[in-house]
């Protein structure tokens, strides 16, 4: 893309003002004036203006917290060898204390001893690995484990490795301080230790002390760059008016961070407005990245009632529409919801012993403590909405989710149809409002049983060399006609689409058809895919690709690893799920060019799929060729038991 080209398309869909600021920004940077609006110093220069105050304590667990496990104390041995969970999945030995700097992906190390606004992003590997045992989720492990077992040592390490990252982070120096999300999370984690350990016999004055500095430096840090995360519109900007709230609430008034409450209120209810749309999405258009929403402000409406102050109208409202758009995605049995969108493996709340994947922990404690009912019958899930509310939820009455044949997100762009034990899901904007994740228009996700039988590639990394590197993202690793070696977006940058595509949808009552369209690829090529359901269970998908001139069409579906058999002459895979098989064919006027199955293909992204962040799993890729003179129709049938 020429460079005239794209300032004409960043303007047109991110607008004047943010190229201004972003100029703006970019200026000082360069001048230094951010750095000296956010100097470095020491923690002896900064005002413990926080305090410890009555209503930050952590509740008694339950009787019923039998039954939730105790993974978490496990975990927390394990910390004490230097030994911690990254992106709830990867056990990485970092020592003790770890070196805050260090990849431990990549055996990379960020520099000591500068502004953060002087280091790169991408400049040692993937930033997100630094940054995860730097958001402290070993903090909550921490003080789960002591809530389970009352050891005094779990105490101590908390403080030891506090205190050591202290040492090695002092204010606004290094890789740490780079982004105000990430000192929002950390912060988050250490409110919610605190308010165990920190009247047990190891807060020492001296250590309260610090931990008041602590909060004192990430407020003003995150006071200091809210602008640049406004920008963004998406959830650093969310994540950091919390994170400036949460520190207004502990910090007494003082010159430096007078009105961080309400300033962060004022701020907060901007983007809520502009980034949650009317359906309850949100404008990452990524399951992931919902959760994050949601986990942030359900932590801040925790605080706000512990502290005694009222809750917003708009805030409630706002948290109880993107709770209902979740709610009918999650399985009520696994816990599992279609994967869509970027996947950066964040979990920013981990309050239970759920695997990553079963957001029935996030989805029971926001019904708890904004309905104060379950929608999930007892079970470890609760222990999220234990942390939230102080009381035990299987004492709270149980709504049970109705679920609707249909669910049809109109402005967020999404459709799910329920069938019996199966469901689609469907991607299908029509336009969008804010940048597009990924290259996923028209993806389709089949799920049976609670299981998925075709699903989402996920993301990987952000910043990797080799095959993964920004793959999965890509229309070529989703469930979508696509013309083969085309795709139907383009990159501006790492995180920037354009233009933007649109499209259309439709539900066409008298065939019982769901309809959708994008025109990502212009005038080359008009894509049409649609759904039906005529029989319990078994749903087609009908794609229509009309073609300017003959080109080669391809059809992939990313299905579940299992021992998927190939009938070319059939046209179907099978594969046998518990004892019942499951069958997928296709059919069509134009024959196939060429099929294929692969599973894990070694030395490329196909056949692989990402469920945790930094780590690939295998998949089986089914792939069609078709060579198309004008129009091709295609349809793919999906059917449990041989139907």
């Amino acid at each position: 893309m020429n460079f005239f080209r794209k300032a004409w398309l960043v303007l047109k869909y991110l607008g004047p003002g943010w190229v201004a600021f972003r100029l703006s920004y970019a200026w000082e940077k360069r001048t230094g004036a951010l750095k000296r609006r956010s100097p470095l110093k020491s923690w002896n220069e900064i005002p413990a203006s926080a305090k410890l105050p009555d209503w930050l304590k952590a509740p008694q667990l339950p009787e019923s917290a039998k039954g939730w496990g105790n993974r978490c104390v496990t975990e927390a041995d394990g910390v004490a060898l230097g030994e911690f969970i990254l992106f709830s999945h990867h056990q990485k030995h970092l020592g003790m204390p770890p070196n805050w700097y260090h990849n431990a992906f990549t055996g990379q190390t960020a520099p000591r001893g500068q502004h953060w606004s002087a280091l790169g992003d991408f400049d040692f590997g993937d930033i997100k690995a630094i940054w995860e045992p730097n958001r402290f989720g070993w903090a909550f492990t921490l003080a789960r484990a002591h809530a389970r077992t009352g050891e005094a040592r779990l105490a101590e390490l908390f403080w030891k490795l506090f205190e050591d990252w202290c040492a090695q982070n002092p204010p606004n120096d290094g890789v740490n301080w780079k982004c105000g999300q990430e000192a929002t999370f950390r912060l988050m984690a250490v409110t919610f230790a605190i308010a165990k350990f920190g009247r047990l016999p190891s807060a020492t004055e001296a250590r309260i002390k610090l931990w008041s500095r602590f909060v004192t430096a990430t407020g003003l840090r995150i006071k200091t760059n809210l602008n640049y995360a406004l920008s963004q519109a998406n959830n650093h900007g969310v994540s950091e008016c919390v994170g400036e709230i949460i520190a207004g609430l502990l910090m007494e008034e003082s010159t430096e961070t007078n009105g961080l409450c309400t300033s962060g209120l004022i701020s907060l209810r901007s983007q809520l407005d502009s980034l949650i749309y009317a359906d309850g999405g949100f404008s990452q258009h990524s399951l992931v990245y919902h959760r994050v929403l949601l986990c942030d402000l359900l932590w801040l409406i925790h605080l706000l009632s512990l502290s005694g102050r009222d809750t917003p109208d708009w805030l409630i409202g706002k948290v109880k529409q993107a709770l209902a758009f979740l709610h009918p995605l999650v399985d009520a049995e696994t816990g599992g919801a279609p994967l869509f969108g970027a996947n950066d493996g964040s979990n920013i709340l981990p309050l239970d012993e759920c695997a990553y994947d079963d957001l029935r922990g996030v989805v029971q404690a926001g019904f708890a403590l904004l309905d104060g009912v379950r929608v999930y019958a007892p079970g470890p899930w609760d222990e999220s909405a234990f942390w939230l509310i102080g009381k035990d939820p299987a004492a709270f009455p149980l709504r049970a989710c109705e679920l609707t044949e249909t669910w049809h997100a109109q402005v967020s762009g999404y459709f799910q149809w329920y069938s019996g034990a199966a469901r689609i899901f469907f991607i299908c904007p029509t336009k969008f409002l804010h940048r597009p994740a990924q290259a996923d228009m028209l993806h389709v996700d089949m799920w049976w049983k609670g299981r998925p039988i075709a699903h989402d590639a996920g993301t990987y990394s952000y910043n990797t060399p080799g095959v993964f590197g920004g793959a999965l993202s890509l229309a070529a690793a989703h469930n979508v006609p696509m013309l083969a070696g085309r795709e139907p977006l383009q990159k501006a940058s790492r995180f920037l689409y354009l233009p933007w595509p649109q499209g259309t949808s439709e539900w066409i009552e008298s065939e019982k058809r769901f309809r959708a369209t994008h025109d990502g690829y212009g005038g080359e090529a008009q894509i049409e895919r649609s759904i039906t359901n005529s029989t319990p269970e078994i749903f087609t998908v009908t794609d229509k690709i009309t073609v300017r001139q003959p080109r080669s069409v391809r059809l992939r579906w990313l299905l579940a690893d299992a021992d998927w058999k190939l009938d070319e002459a059939a046209r179907t895979v099978t594969a046998k799920f518990d004892t019942e098989n499951y069958t997928i064919s296709w059919v069509g006027p134009i024959p196939v060019n060429a099929v294929s199955l692969i599973r894990a293909e070694v030395g490329t992204a196909r056949g692989w799929w990402s469920r945790h962040y930094l780590a690939v799993e295998p998949a089986v890729s089914l792939e069609l060729l078709f060579d198309v003179e004008k129009e091709l129709v295609v349809t793919t049938r999906f059917a449990p038991d041989g139907r």
